[in-house]
């Protein structure tokens, strides 16, 4: 037997009983000639304590030679601590261990950086010696309530919402639906290859024609695209697909899930909004620039400041706003200096922006290389449609655009003031959820020119914009292609698609799909794809939609993202066992790593250098 009981389970009323404890050295430390060992597992903590009074020679030697991440095993006798000697913080503070055996199971050599202390290493380091990284404190606590979530979700939709578990396959059919997909050659079938699935997404959706009506799995998911703090090539998902529901159904469920998960396994963390806040995409760009809102703070939101910016004298921003565009604005309750405006304009011209217009505000005073295009009662005009009187001292942050393009810098500046002046710093606890409803159908893809789905193509318009839809479908067919009017015109179509924003991150996302073949073709023309694409791309689920599918809907949800949030944690790494670096690599297993010959050979593959330049 390794154990009777785990390291923190012992307390007042197992003393006097004789117990077998396994686990690492944590700590061990030497008293005047008394050792104290903290033996440690998962569980917690207990305290081995070896006198040489009272304690056997060869225990006492055995000791010696013990160092910290030994594996031992303790045979011995459960005692009250000393009065003064206890320690509360802990469940075992109240009773120690007297060995009267001990065995070592494991040596260990001395570690590359200390894991009974939370210490600031490299990524590369922690990625490397990533089964130590795992044994600190910080990352068990996040491992265990990475499981802990999985079980309560799983269970709560399993036996409160009647799904049912279903697994689906890793290798799937090359269906290209907007990540960049990985490629797995088949050996069987020389020069053809499975992909791993971005998601289960047809799969559930042939689910639901096997009359599956409540589906879900918590499903690895794999997609080749670059990296960041809230990306992994390799993620998980909790994923759903139903029948037969409307979007309240939806959105009640999704509300019904997270309020459980919050209460019963985050108390401490208060729900800001419950009900939780409900906007539309348009209303979350046009407040807070962004689809994913910080509502944690409801400062430093955009305000619409086009009619005055239409009066000036500046011709560029005329010119803009006459063809549409608008003129929104922040206003900061600090002053910046003009070398903190050049490093955000910096920042914002990374995301594509051509500039970064602004006002300093002190007192009556408002200093900018723009106010000689404004005349004196223009300016007072535009200090009163920001709220800003006489005594205000402030910074104006400003775009002039496209209504998306504006709003979405705006947004990604807001995120950073949010961090630059400190505003969540009595917040960092509380829990914003928000569900963003009735998002576009389609983005315009500038780089190839085409239309594209902004979930997936599979997302049902909302049903005031299907006539419409089916009208431009049949122009395409007929005319072979859409005007500037037309594009304007599908970019307004709204789709019957949600998110799920906590604390300015989309955590969840879904739609009502499209059951309806010729709304679906219409999609796909619209999409600029061919007969032929269709079929090759589709066909198995066109095929199988013919023999009678149920109206049905999907969400999923980024586990790994969501449980980062409920941690606490500022990146996804901090909350995945085994993650990848920002450089796709696994350094612990060396991966990715070259393939033999044989292997190549077998599969037919030939690997090619890349020239130099």
């Amino acid at each position: 037997m390794h154990r009777t009981h785990t390291l923190g389970e012992l307390n007042t009323s197992h003393i006097g009983q004789n117990v077998v404890l396994s686990g690492r050295v944590n700590s061990i430390r030497d008293h005047w000639g008394i050792i104290f060992v903290d033996l440690r597992d998962r569980y917690w903590i207990t305290q081995i304590k070896a006198d040489p009074k009272t304690t056997a020679t060869d225990i006492m030697e055995l000791l010696e030679k013990i160092g910290p991440e030994y594996v031992i095993k303790v045979h011995g006798e459960v005692v009250k601590r000393p009065q003064w000697t206890e320690n509360p913080d802990i469940p075992t503070g109240e009773i120690e261990v007297i060995p009267s055996k001990i065995e070592i199971l494991s040596e260990s050599q001395t570690l590359p950086f200390p894991v009974d202390v939370e210490t600031q290493l490299k990524e590369e380091t922690r990625m490397e010696y990533r089964y130590l990284d795992l044994r600190r404190q910080r990352m068990q606590q996040n491992i265990i309530a990475r499981a802990k979530i999985t079980q309560e979700a799983l269970n709560y939709l399993i036996n409160k919402h009647n799904f049912l578990y279903i697994e689906t396959p890793a290798l799937i059919k090359n269906t290209p639906e907007g990540a960049r997909e990985y490629i797995v050659p088949s050996r069987h079938s020389p020069g053809k290859a499975y992909v791993l699935p971005q998601s289960p997404q047809q799969l559930k959706q042939i689910l639901m024609v096997s009359w599956f009506d409540r589906y879900v799995q918590l499903a690895r998911c794999f997609r080749d695209e670059d990296l960041r703090w809230d990306r992994q090539p390799e993620f998980t998902q909790i994923d759903l697909e139903m029948s037969f529901v409307e979007q309240e159904d939806v959105l009640n469920i999704l509300e019904d899930l997270f309020t459980h998960l919050s209460e019963s396994l985050y108390p401490s963390r208060p729900l800001v909004f419950k009900p939780f806040k409900r906007m539309t995409f348009d209303e979350a760009m046009d407040q807070y620039g962004i689809d994913k809102p910080e509502l944690r703070t409801d400062q430093l939101q955009l305000q619409d400041i086009t009619t005055i910016i239409s009066q000036t004298d500046l011709q560029v921003f005329k010119k803009i706003i006459e063809a549409g565009g608008v003129a929104k604005a922040i206003v900061v309750p600090k002053v910046y200096t003009r070398w903190e405006i050049d490093k955000f304009e910096k920042l914002l011209k990374e995301k594509w922006a051509k500039g970064l217009a602004y006002f300093v505000v002190e007192g009556t005073e408002i200093k900018s290389p723009l106010t000689k295009y404004f005349n004196s009662e223009l300016l007072q005009q535009f200090k009163q449609a920001l709220w800003l009187g006489n005594d205000s001292n402030a910074t104006i942050f400003m775009q002039v655009d496209e209504w998306l393009k504006a709003t979405d810098f705006l947004g990604y500046l807001r995120n950073i003031l949010i961090k630059d002046l400190n505003l969540l710093q009595w917040k960092q606890n509380e829990l914003a959820f928000a569900r963003v409803v009735d998002f576009p159908m389609f983005e315009y893809d500038e780089e190839s020119d085409e239309m594209a789905a902004m979930h997936h193509p599979f997302t049902k318009p909302k049903d005031e914009y299907i006539p419409l839809v089916l009208e431009l479908a049949q122009k395409i067919k007929k005319d072979g292609k859409l005007s500037w009017e037309d594009r304007k015109q599908i970019l307004q179509i709204k789709a019957d698609a949600y998110d799920l924003v906590l604390n300015g991150y989309e955590i969840w996302g879904g739609s009502i799909r499209i059951h309806d073949a010729q709304l679906q073709e219409a999609i796909f023309v619209i999409l600029g794809l061919t007969p032929q694409q269709i079929q090759n791309r589709f066909g198995h689920m066109l095929k199988a939609f013919s023999y009678g599918i149920p109206p049905h809907w999907w969400f999923a949800v980024g586990f790994d993202r969501a449980v980062m949030v409920y941690q606490n944690e500022p990146n996804i790494r901090e909350v995945i066992a085994f993650p990848k670096t920002q450089k796709w690599e696994d350094l612990m297993l060396k991966a990715p790593s070259e393939i033999e010959p044989q292997l190549l050979k077998e599969l037919g593959l030939e690997i090619k250098k890349k020239r130099e330049k």
